[in-house]
């Protein structure tokens, strides 16, 4: 046996050159899978290789599969339309959005569809905007339509697609490298409880911070990559999503119809039939986007920053496009604003405001930590009695939802004697900073306003005095939107205090 064949049971060749490997390599690499395998044995032996080494080495000159295939399916959902070539009337296409939106799904509440086609309109905005809230679209239970509604969107928005599963990655790198309106389905089976999707999520809710940085390989160097989250994107799932995503969201509700309630099928061709649609909100959108993005109004104060800041671009829109737009939004704003549950509120906000509601009806300055626990278990309609695993709330349990907001137990005299004890004073300095006061109309049909001598706004207006300003000029349902106090009676829930200086506690019903 040649001791230069350290391959003994394989017949004796004749010298391969490096030359004849490279060209036996090269034409290997463009064959097709089928015709690989029936050569690959027999050229290992020929060249004295292993099938394996074989292997690698015609894996690195065989073209690299790019994935041309889905890149074909995106390109051809992910659109880039031609923009209508007429000025468009802004108010009438919306009405149209909204008619559509309307035919197919039964929403929730009066002012939701207005909401999703503002909304929609803004999707071709995304250059204009500081912040762009998330639509959440909610429903109780299954069958409501939550996906009819989706893929209404889709057909109108700026780019729309849908997707009903995606990991954080393939979220930021879809919108990097498309820039769509997202539209994510089934939110209640994948989402809640992912904690790397949440800060992805997240971090699109305001341009500046729309990013996410990842390590990628480039030219064999590992280097960091920044990644786009900048989009619209709406979301859809049964129940509640994290509180840190309905914050950052307009919220829509569906509800499933009554035999009595007709809604229309989805044509097959949808995405189709409003191209026209899609062609024409980007011709309105282009002839708007300096107007839009030059105004500074925003909505009224309404107790909750984050709601305000979602609304504000919806409010802009509605001003450009006018009569009937700056009312309906003013009314569901309105809406939202007094919809807003307590029982939504994180826990630890909940606690600080139960317990401070207990300080406001004593005239106490420090409550013992049993006093504090035994009152907390008798609250109906709250979660104390049952905190973890049916049992109760325990003190230590107070004692830990209340030191992130620096209010600590302290040991003082109660009656004589050594106590665990909360003082008041730190529990209203606390309330005061954390614990939102709610300011709401009389009825659900009354637009919100909050004028300088308001209790419940005690900074300047944030709105500024423009008379050219649609929305601070209408009178709806006996309200004057014009920085005048309105002759409509309006109740602002203000609290009782033993020093007047604005903490939380029960409320008490002011008439402005």
């Amino acid at each position: 046996m040649d001791a230069s064949n350290e391959w003994g049971d394989l017949p004796g060749a004749p010298d391969v050159t490096t030359a004849d490997a490279q060209a036996e390599i090269k034409r290997l690499a463009g064959l097709t899978t089928a015709e690989y395998e029936t050569e690959r044995k027999a050229v290992a032996r020929r060249l004295r290789w292993r099938a394996s080494t074989l292997d690698a080495e015609v894996s690195k000159v065989r073209p690299r599969d790019t994935g041309d295939d889905a890149d074909q399916d995106a390109a051809t959902a992910i659109e880039t339309i031609e923009i209508w070539p007429h000025p468009v009337d802004g108010a009438s296409l919306a009405e149209e959005i909204r008619d559509r939106l309307k035919a197919h799904v039964v929403f929730g509440a009066a002012g939701d569809a207005d909401c999703a086609a503002l909304w929609i309109i803004g999707s071709y905005l995304m250059d204009t905007w500081r912040l762009w809230p998330r639509l959440l679209i909610m429903s109780p239970t299954k069958a409501c339509g939550k996906s009819t509604l989706l893929e209404t969107i889709d057909a109108m928005a700026h780019r729309g697609f849908i997707v009903s599963n995606a990991s954080p990655a393939a979220i930021f790198r879809a919108i990097e490298a498309w820039q769509p309106t997202l539209l994510l389905d089934e939110a209640d089976t994948w989402m809640k409880q992912n904690e790397e999707l949440a800060g992805v999520l997240n971090s699109g809710h305001t341009r500046r911070t729309a990013r996410v940085i990842r390590v990628s390989e480039v030219n064999g160097e590992h280097l960091p990559t920044a990644f786009s989250t900048w989009c619209p994107m709406a979301i859809s799932g049964i129940g509640s999503q994290r509180d840190t995503l309905m914050s950052r969201s307009v919220i829509i509700s569906l509800r499933r119809k009554l035999p009595s309630e007709t809604v229309t099928r989805l044509p097959y061709d949808l995405h189709g039939q409003l191209l026209r649609v899609r062609r024409q909100i980007a011709r309105w959108a282009a002839d708007n986007a300096v107007t839009l993005g030059a105004m500074e109004i925003e909505p009224p104060v309404c107790g909750n920053d984050r709601m305000q800041d979602n609304f504000t671009p919806l409010w802009r829109i509605a001003a450009a496009l006018g009569e009937p737009w700056p009312d309906r939004l003013a009314a569901a704003y309105a809406a939202q604003a007094m919809a807003e549950d307590e029982d939504a509120e994180p826990a630890g906000i909940m606690m600080l405001r139960d317990i401070a509601e207990l300080f406001a009806s004593r005239r106490a300055d420090r409550i013992s930590t049993s006093e504090i626990v035994g009152d907390l278990m008798v609250m109906e309609e709250r979660p104390w009695a049952d905190w973890r695993h049916g049992k109760p709330i325990n003190s230590q349990s107070v004692a830990k939802q209340m030191k992130p907001f620096g209010v600590r137990v302290r040991v003082l005299k109660v009656n004589g004697s050594s106590a665990r004890v909360y003082l008041r004073s730190d529990v209203e300095a606390a309330a005061a900073r954390y614990v939102s006061q709610k300011c709401n109309p009389v009825t659900f049909q009354q637009n919100q306003q909050f004028s300088e001598f308001s209790k419940c706004n005690l900074e300047p207006k944030v709105t500024p005095a423009n008379p050219d300003n649609p929305l601070k000029k209408k009178k709806v349902t006996g309200l004057h939107l014009n920085g005048q106090i309105s002759p409509t009676r309006m109740i602002c829930m203000t609290p009782i205090t033993g020093n007047d200086q604005g903490v939380a506690g029960p409320s008490k019903a002011k008439t402005l």
